[in-house]
């Protein structure tokens, strides 16, 4: 008997179970904030320790390599999680792992977010290495510890373990990734959100708008108002038979528009074109996984994106209801600019989906004056403007959604395009580097302004432009980062700040009656509809937003940077609970925290909470029945 624990605790198995069960314990500690240790002995090890014993059962040689390379695998697993989550704010689930083509737009920055200290997670194998050199004495006889019957208790006890947590846990909601694999654990939420998938896919069909028969009234409804038709709405169609313009500015945020940084400012195009437009300050961004497409799908569709998954992915073969097919019944000739490439985030499947008669991408742009992941906004506005100048003489009446690029993460700027004067604290810092993008961005759609009105194509255009995410945000931001935008914005960077991005409509001729700020709550989902009013064109299918010039109350939902279950509504942010904080709330008007005033505020918005997963469910149903 003494042989035989002698010969397991020198044994291959005995030091890598013991390495990656403390490995787990760390690593949810580091990623969930969990001190549980029997969650990560009993969710996690449990899974590895079938593995490890099948490998033991099944190998007769060559184990340690097989341990060495799982063990590698799970490490460099952990760093990637690690990174993802300082940047993202969330863990992500297995279908992230489809999505490795997409890393190109993030690969810098996530090296911006790579910390020496992620390396000690290779400490086992270092050790490992260490004693094997110092005595070759250890595993010489013993290594390959083999007991056919702890080998298969140990095999049906992982198994039992693993079936039981699923069986447990597979009808829960997922409506925060890490706080489910807080309480489930890691690998049994990829498994529960894989099944979930699934079966949601199946059954879509049985829960579809038309089933339900979901109407626009009874969205309108469960965000708080009476439902009103389109056409009773004021300024219904002020701008119709008018071109559209919609430009997406990469990374905008509202925090920019009309502040100055030792006299300059950082918007000074936008800020003179507000004067004469529609400006929608109180807006935030709704996107999901996808991000950029997430946002072009959302002012396209008025229908909230995927969440977890990246919409755009999801399209093959879909002819989605959207704001090209609506036009398109009305006359228009529609077109899609962006200077990336244009099979990026699955585009080349997405834009025929939503009924883009043409698009334009970097083929078209070409490689010259390239920042970061294609030519500069000045290349793109300037080959774009003669785009639209000669699609109105073949086409007449045109929509045009185009997207800019340069101010994309990390925002590194060339000189030459550097035209902020920074005060020396800003230097080198990235709050100082986005706000010397966003200034070229805002100087290269002042010239894009000027190019419409020469060409002729400015007084007969609706223009509207919109962020389509935050830039700054997650661990990118350090302490002096922090400070410095607090002391920009004048108070604390909060969610809320870093969520709100700006929304302008621009009616040239119409200046006296449609002009000034609009503080009516809305999201991104909302602007295909404000537009559509405009224009005069009301939808003859469901959508998800409404018309911003009309409703005053709203509830609006997010599901990817913050759980499933956060909404905006009556001035207030509400962040559903996650593996970190409990739930939270931020006053829109003051920007200060106030869960404190309420005795229990999951119970004080329980029903605004049901309402907007109520929402969710009809809009991803309205999705899937449309396959």
């Amino acid at each position: 008997m003494k042989d035989s624990i002698t010969r397991l605790i020198k044994s291959y198995f005995f030091y890598f179970s013991i390495m990656i069960a403390l490995k787990f314990i760390i690593f949810r500690y580091v990623l969930l904030y969990d001190t549980n240790i029997f969650r990560g002995i009993w969710f996690e090890f449990m899974v590895v320790l079938t593995l490890i014993a099948a490998f033991e059962l099944v190998l007769k040689k060559g184990k340690v390599y097989v341990y060495i390379v799982l063990d590698v695998i799970l490490t460099l697993l952990f760093i990637s999680m690690l990174v993802y989550e300082r940047y993202f704010g969330t863990i992500p689930t297995y279908y992230d792992l489809t999505q490795l083509n997409q890393v190109g737009s993030v690969n810098e920055s996530a090296m911006m977010l790579f910390r020496p200290t992620d390396l000690l997670f290779f400490a086992d194998l270092v050790l490992f290495a260490i004693l094997t050199v110092w005595t070759r004495k250890w595993g010489r006889k013993t290594r390959n510890y083999t007991s056919n019957v702890w080998m298969g208790s140990l095999l049906v006890i992982g198994l039992i373990a693993s079936i039981v947590n699923f069986q447990m846990s597979k009808s829960d909601p997922m409506l925060d990734s890490a706080l489910f694999a807080k309480e489930n654990g890691l690998f049994n939420s990829q498994f529960v959100q894989f099944y979930q998938d699934r079966a949601n896919s199946e059954t879509a069909l049985a829960f579809s708008g038309a089933d339900q028969n979901v109407t626009q009234e009874m969205i309108e409804e469960t965000k708080g108002n009476d439902y009103v038709p389109m056409s009773e709405h004021n300024h219904f169609g002020v701008a119709e038979d008018r071109n559209l313009i919609v430009i997406q500015v990469e990374s905008l945020q509202n925090f920019v528009i009309g502040k100055s940084l030792n006299g300059q400012e950082i918007t000074p195009n936008i800020n003179k074109w507000i004067k004469d437009s529609m400006y929608f300050s109180n807006l935030y961004q709704q996107i999901g996984s996808a991000n950029t497409a997430d946002a072009e799908y959302l002012m396209n569709t008025s229908l909230y994106p995927l969440g977890n998954k990246a919409t755009s992915e999801e399209m093959t073969d879909m002819k989605i209801p959207s704001l090209p097919r609506i036009l398109d019944q009305n006359g228009y000739h529609s077109v899609t600019m962006h200077a990336d490439e244009v099979e990026y985030w699955n585009r080349d499947v997405m834009y025929p989906a939503l009924g883009f008669d043409d698009y334009y991408a970097k083929e078209f742009y070409g490689e010259k004056d390239t920042v970061g992941f294609g030519p500069s906004d000045g290349v793109f506005f300037e080959r774009s403007l003669a785009a639209l100048d000669n699609i109105a003489d073949k086409e007449g009446k045109f929509y045009a959604h185009a997207l800019t690029l340069t101010s994309h993460t990390p925002f590194e700027m060339p000189e030459d395009k550097e035209g902020l004067d920074l005060p020396e604290e800003y230097e080198g810092t990235l709050t100082g580097n986005y706000l010397q993008s966003v200034h070229y961005a805002d100087q290269e759609l002042g010239k894009f302004f000027q190019g419409l009105k020469d060409k002729g194509l400015w007084e007969n255009s609706v223009i509207a432009m919109y962020g389509d995410h935050s830039g700054l945000h997650g661990k990118l931001l350090t302490s002096k980062d922090q400070d410095l935008l607090d002391d920009f914005i004048g108070g604390r960077y909060s969610l809320a700040k870093r969520f709100n991005i700006p929304f302008v409509i621009g009616v040239p001729g119409e200046e006296e009656e449609l002009s000034g700020e609009v503080d009516h709550l809305g999201g991104q989902i909302d602007m295909m509809p404000t537009v559509l009013n405009l224009l005069g064109v009301e939808p003859d299918t469901i959508y998800f937003g409404h018309d911003l010039l009309h409703y005053e109350n709203n509830l609006l939902g997010m599901r990817y940077y913050v759980p499933t279950s956060s909404f905006f509504k009556n001035g207030r942010f509400y962040i559903a609970e996650n593996s970190r904080f409990a739930p939270r709330i931020i006053d829109l008007e003051t920007n200060e925290r106030i869960e404190n005033q309420y005795d229990d505020p999951k119970a004080s918005f329980a029903k605004e909470q049901q309402d907007i997963l109520q929402l969710l469910e009809w809009s991803d149903a309205y999705f899937e029945s449309l396959k």
